[in-house]
């Protein structure tokens, strides 16, 4: 029977991050279970965006401290990032006075976004019509990053450090003696472990429902579509404040776009027409030139949201050994790697010491202490 000091249950940004942090800080046997291959759930359909610009004190010192670990991480692990930016798009005069609200509350947070004017949107972003542009917000600190590159750097240095990864092998089962962790039954046998960590996208609500924890979580749809490659032709990721829809080129040039449907809980993964019209009509009124170039890919996948749209990082205090990362609401890819540090510090050191990092707990839902989070897009 295999033996683990922890398990790290799901494949995602969420679960390498937290091996990776893990054996980084000198725990010996890792391993990592994925139920299909690793990224296949919400990392590799993800938008590729890493921002601070939120609008409560935990998700932006989350964020802050993500993006501090990404650009170190992206040297250690040799994997493509950038700091291209943001720009939030008003087309409304109130949008202007909500959005200097949320800059102050950034800057005051290290975070340096300002307001800008219409021309600095057009010398931030060359190629946009600015004839209904008011202006937008700038937040210089935020960026993107090829998941897909990301995910294979933390997979070879895991394993180089000598944890495991085993994908094809689905975790039917949380076991539990009494109050405490003692390993995972899967579809290749039972591992020992007194740590589990359940990072498992938009199935670690039913896993957890096994144990009796209620994990108040809703698998929402969300499309977005990639186009050809074409030649640079901005740097930032682009939010239009009025749909929510973003913009943003890839590292290899197809412009991913998204923008928001009605869609129903638990919803199929499938393609929808009525979205291509939507995100095409939303941005060709900013870029009349994507008329030219040509979808290529459409896919959909799972935000799991949480009730106030903040992530559900740390201790499932009912038993011992047992964490969770999940409720990302879209946001997984960018705070992974503060999730992974934040869960090892839970799991080796009672926690992290930056007091909003521990209010992100499973603690929170428990006592209704939700934190209301304004700024969503997609």
């Amino acid at each position: 029977m295999m033996k683990a000091d922890v398990i790290v249950v799901g494949g995602g940004i969420s679960g390498l991050s937290t091996a990776y942090w893990l054996l980084v800080k000198g725990v010996k046997r890792v391993i990592v279970l994925e139920k299909s291959y690793l990224g296949s759930g919400s990392t590799f359909r993800c938008a590729t965006g890493i921002r601070a610009s939120f609008t409560s004190e935990e998700h932006i010192i989350a964020m802050r401290e993500s993006i501090k670990l990404w650009k170190d991480l992206s040297e250690q692990l040799d994997f493509p990032y950038m700091r291209g930016g943001y720009v939030w798009l008003f087309t409304q005069e109130d949008q202007m006075k909500i959005y200097e609200e949320y800059s102050r509350l950034h800057n005051s947070l290290g975070v340096p976004t300002r307001i800008v004017d219409s021309r600095e949107v057009q010398r931030l972003v060359p190629v946009i019509d600015i004839r209904n542009i008011l202006g937008g917000l700038y937040d210089p600190l935020a960026g993107k990053a090829n998941p897909f590159k990301v995910m294979y750097a933390f997979n070879e240095t895991i394993r180089k450090l000598g944890g495991e990864i085993l994908t094809g092998v689905n975790v039917t089962k949380i076991l539990t003696k009494g109050e405490r962790i003692v390993g995972v039954q899967t579809t290749k046998g039972t591992i020992e472990s007194d740590n589990v960590v359940v990072a498992a996208g938009y199935g670690s609500r039913k896993l957890l429902e096994q144990l009796g924890v209620s994990m108040p979580l809703k698998n929402i749809p969300h499309h977005a579509v990639i186009t050809e490659p074409f030649k640079p032709a901005f740097n930032p990721l682009v939010v239009d404040v009025s749909t929510g829809a973003y913009i943003v080129q890839t590292f290899d040039g197809g412009f991913i776009m998204g923008a928001e449907i009605e869609d129903i809980e638990d919803g199929p993964l499938i393609p929808r027409i009525e979205f291509m019209k939507t995100v095409a009509k939303i941005w060709l009124k900013f870029f009349p030139w994507l008329k030219s170039i040509n979808f290529l890919r459409y896919w959909v996948g799972y935000y799991v949201v949480s009730p106030d749209h903040h992530p559900i990082i740390g201790p499932i205090n009912r038993y011992k050994g047992l964490y969770v990362a999940a409720g990302f609401s879209g946001h997984g890819f960018m705070i992974g790697p503060i999730t992974g540090k934040i869960l090892a510090e839970w799991i080796l050191e009672d926690g992290p010491k930056i007091p909003q990092l521990r209010r992100l707990s499973y603690q929170r839902i428990e006592e209704g202490r939700l934190i209301e989070e304004k700024a969503i897009i997609g």
